[in-house]
């Protein structure tokens, strides 16, 4: 009785973090991408969309401890991503490129705006 009382709370929290580790798998291509000054603001604006919140890092965090969850982690491939979201590990990676670019391209780190520029 208490496993059928348990599957539906996994499932809630599985399916409520399941949009920041697709936000991670997004995330990785900008991350690899190499820094075109043109675009700047835009890449930097769209690596600052992919950072988690708290609560999705706690239940990431949750779910990439919990024995049942850690089996289909590991199974559907999430594992990894989970365990990187949870830590704050994700989040560095994509601060350290944000920095990278406002390094590279000499912008201030205030300096997030995007310009329109009239054609």
């Amino acid at each position: 009785m208490k496993t059928l009382l348990l599957i539906p709370i996994y499932a809630f929290f599985l399916s409520g973090c399941a949009s920041a580790v697709k936000r991670h798998e997004l995330a990785q291509g900008h991350l690899n991408k190499t820094v075109d000054c043109e675009v700047a603001h835009a890449d930097i604006a769209e690596l600052e969309s992919h950072k988690t919140s708290t609560g999705e890092k706690l239940v990431n965090g949750v779910a990439s401890i919990l024995p049942t969850s850690i089996l289909l982690n590991v199974i559907l491939g999430e594992f990894t991503s989970r365990a990187a979201i949870a830590t704050g590990a994700f989040d560095s990676k994509v601060d350290s490129k944000i920095q990278d670019i406002q390094s590279d391209c000499m912008l201030a780190e205030n300096d997030n705006k995007v310009m329109l520029v009239k054609q």
